[in-house]
């Protein structure tokens, strides 16, 4: 009884250490009224972070040991890319170094998935724990922000307030961290696809719901949507017919569930979708964040266009802190809103190459290595990482770039884990 009970608490320790990684990794505290404290100790965590990066590339390279070429790839870009994007910056717009690599210093975290990585590898780990990491991370979630939504009044705070969005369709919305309630989503959409039961679906239309009447994001249903039809076209290959039936009466049904719940719902979906496609156009709209998209675009363009050469190398990323960043230099201008257009902004098509185009192919082909597998969390991480493949348009592969590194690198040491059992029992 007693040692059951050290078990049981060594598991729970286990997981409140992963999950602890996984909010600092994914600034799970940003847009919350934590937000100024954890900031601060997200300096700290970051610091430790690159004591590990030293620490694990010391003693690779003392005890020459084997390393996987993926997780040495990913090493080589926590090194060159803040440099890289230092100096590019430096001549671009004169900034001081050290302003650009500090700008960059977000790079680092790619060493928590390396981490996750070794001691999967090593079996320190199992991969159920893992799995129950991020179960309770997706629960904490769903009730931590609820809490937040009930607690605090966004009409009473500034519009420009960080922990808020204001749209004209959807109004004022608070901007959480939404990487586990996908996974939530995706994760109970795959069990109740394996063992058919109905808990499981109600906590897929749990996450879902969520989704779509709280976060309300267009590209983020659409990304969603995406995902769970390549998941069931997959799994379902023998029963394409049933399939398409099923998917028809659950559309049709969840739609009149909605029309009965929310009457002005699809309005202003629709709504919501023709200013997207206005701004796709180039044409303004009373979508103000679909017009911000269209005058950034502009910006980079116009920018092209003066400085040719900053389309092949790109022209690094400016820091808040030097000078009041971008909005000194073109005015209100984020990369992260324009997406994969952003990114290379930031680091031309030479930084396209490796930080879009060879991580693509390093996604695919893991998964392909994979294979098929009937673990519910093997599987929902592919589909987190569809997921990602989806939104690369939105440049999830350079300002999210840890939403896909964390399931790339377990799925890695789970094929790692795997062949070697096959080796040992030939």
């Amino acid at each position: 009884m007693q040692r059951s009970i050290q078990i049981r608490f060594n598991e729970i320790t286990k997981i409140s250490i992963f999950a602890i990684a996984l909010v600092f990794s994914l600034k799970f505290f940003q847009s919350t009224p934590f937000e100024t404290l954890f900031f601060k100790v997200h300096a700290v965590f970051l610091v430790l972070l690159a004591f590990y990066f030293l620490f694990y590339v010391g003693r690779f390279s003392v005890r020459r040991e084997r390393i996987n070429l993926i997780v040495l790839y990913f090493l080589i870009l926590i090194a060159v890319v803040p440099f890289y994007s230092a100096c590019r910056a430096n001549v671009e717009f004169g900034q001081p170094y050290i302003y650009g690599i500090l700008s960059e210093r977000g790079w680092v975290v790619i060493c928590v998935a390396v981490w996750f990585h070794r001691i999967l590898v090593t079996k320190k780990i199992s991969l159920v724990t893992f799995e129950s990491t991020f179960v309770f991370m997706a629960w904490a979630s769903l009730v931590v922000f609820y809490l937040i939504m009930m607690t605090y009044d966004p009409s009473k705070l500034s519009s420009e307030s960080n922990f808020i969005r204001d749209t004209v369709d959807r109004g004022l919305r608070f901007k959480f961290q939404n990487y586990f309630i996908t996974f939530g989503a995706i994760y109970y959409l795959v069990k109740h696809a394996l063992y058919k039961r109905n808990s499981h679906l109600l906590f897929f239309v749990i996450f879902i719901s969520y989704i779509v009447f709280i976060v309300q994001g267009r590209f983020y249903i659409i990304a969603m949507a995406v995902t769970i039809s390549l998941f069931y076209w997959i799994f379902y290959q023998r029963k394409k017919i049933i399939l398409f039936v099923n998917s028809i009466y659950f559309i049709c049904l969840a739609a009149l569930f909605i029309q009965l719940l929310s009457p002005e719902y699809f309005e202003r979906l629709g709504s919501l979708f023709t200013h997207m496609f206005m701004a796709l156009m180039g044409n303004e709209s009373q979508d103000n964040s679909a017009n911000a998209r269209i005058y950034e675009i502009r910006v980079v363009l116009d920018y092209f266009d003066s400085h040719p050469l900053s389309v092949l190398f790109g022209t690094g990323k400016v820091s808040n802190q030097w000078h009041a960043g971008y909005e000194s230099i073109f005015g209100y201008f984020f990369t992260s809103d324009i997406g994969v257009i952003g990114g290379i902004f930031l680091y031309g098509v030479v930084g396209f190459v490796f930080l879009c185009l060879v991580p693509i192919v390093i996604l695919i082909k893991t998964m392909k290595r994979v294979g098929k597998n009937k673990n519910t969390f093997i599987l929902a991480l592919k589909c987190m990482i569809v997921f990602s493949l989806v939104t690369t348009v939105q440049g999830s592969f350079y300002f999210s770039l840890i939403d896909y590194v964390i399931p790339l690198f377990i799925l890695l040491a789970y094929q790692e884990v795997k062949e070697r059992q096959l080796v040992a029992k030939k």
